[in-house]
């Protein structure tokens, strides 16, 4: 197409957002047949998504969307076979216990999982150890999830957008959609800075963006910002080998969630948010400096489970904005007028659920059933239940 916006660009769908959710969509749609094009308005992957620590698997997540959960680590698996590398590693996850109060929880995910016809295993401290020879620390128990893998987020959001372009979608970046244009009840397309995009199918995938958008059409989505803190040292060599996080139970980690891992280029990434892991909402267009309480907890845990990392010193650390809705699952479905669809709301959980979400939105825009539950992700969900 190689036009831009204001010299009557027009297009299939508009995709607004070009992190890994919609580069997700616009790969899917794209490949489907559609001419789309994908609107940024910053670099690609350049938000929350390139914050990312990009874990995908299955495990401790939700029993629900374990069917979907499923095919999307499938399918990411799939994708690193036929793109060029993004560092994908399917390197497994363990979940820590550091009591045995918390051996219920364990044991209770463990057996919901295994009905699904998955693998996760319990393991005691010199199980843990031959897969982790470097988590010394004294844990209890740990359980152990082998599907679970991890990528690099700029080249997975990079990879995506370059297969969407190769079934000739285009890319417009550093130029933010302003409003949503709507003509005798339907969606028409997007504003930009620089004049309109003209589309009969308009897919919001902007993250902590997307209430804001939608409310110039007059929608109203129960989406919230929430702050993404991580820390990485300097690089080490090859440490750990796996994603090491607290097993999700009432109480463990004081309520909280914690993240570790080690990137390719050798830095270990981590963090650890107490305190039901939720911190306070904030505006996205900000960019605060990481709290001192969580690069202390970070620090705490990290060498709590691996001791000998006390001498490393911590290179960077970074905050962005994730978008959270009231039951922390993605909005993805139609939205408001005809022809507007929004795939946000991760959670933290975008890169994992990303292709699946992809695939719900690709399956309505086709007018096909989808093979995953749409109820789970209804934008309207919330709306049905207050009227209840």
């Amino acid at each position: 197409m190689g036009m831009k916006p204001g010299a009557g660009m027009k297009a299939d769908a508009v995709v607004v957002g070009a992190g890994v959710v919609g580069a997700a969509v616009a790969r899917a749609l794209a490949v489907a047949g559609r001419r789309v094009v994908i609107i940024e308005q910053g670099v690609p992957g350049g938000a929350v998504s390139g914050a990312s620590l990009a874990c995908i698997g299955t495990h401790m997540m939700d029993e629900d969307e374990l069917p979907l959960l499923k095919w999307c680590c499938d399918e990411w698996a799939a994708f690193a076979e036929a793109a060029p590398d993004f560092e994908y590693s399917r390197c497994g996850q363990l979940r820590f216990l550091k009591q045995e109060s918390e051996r219920r929880s364990a044991d209770e995910w463990i057996g919901i999982e295994t009905a699904a016809g998955l693998s996760p295993t319990l393991l005691d401290p010199e199980a843990v150890r031959r897969i982790e020879p470097e988590l010394t620390g004294p844990i209890h128990a740990a359980t152990w999830s082998p599907n679970s893998a991890v990528v690099n987020p700029f080249l997975a959001v990079r990879r995506l957008l370059e297969a969407a372009q190769a079934a000739r979608a285009t890319l417009v970046s550093r130029n933010p959609a302003t409003a949503l244009r709507v003509v005798g009840g339907r969606i028409a397309g997007v504003e930009t800075a620089d004049g309109p995009i003209e589309a009969g199918i308009v897919v919001i995938a902007g993250g902590p963006w997307t209430a804001k958008l939608a409310a110039t059409a007059g929608v109203q989505l129960p989406i919230v910002p929430r702050k993404a803190q991580c820390l990485a040292t300097v690089s080490v060599p090859r440490s750990i080998r796996t994603v090491v996080g607290a097993c999700k139970a009432e109480g463990g980690v004081d309520a909280g969630y914690t993240q570790i891992q080690q990137a390719m280029s050798g830095q270990i990434l981590f963090n650890t948010v107490l305190e039901g892991g939720v911190t306070a909402a904030g505006s996205p267009d900000d960019i605060p400096e990481v709290d001192r309480a969580f690069i202390r907890d970070s620090i705490a845990t990290l060498l709590f489970l691996f001791p000998k990392f006390a001498e490393i010193d911590l290179l960077r650390s970074w905050v962005r904005y994730e978008a959270v809705t009231p039951d922390d699952r993605f909005l993805t479905g139609p939205a408001g007028p005809d022809g507007l669809f929004v795939a946000a709301g991760d959670g933290g959980t975008g890169f994992v659920r990303s292709l699946g979400m992809a695939r719900i939105i690709a399956d309505l825009v086709a007018g096909r059933e989808s093979p995953f539950r749409r109820d789970l992700y209804d934008p309207a969900r919330f709306d049905r239940r207050a009227a209840a």
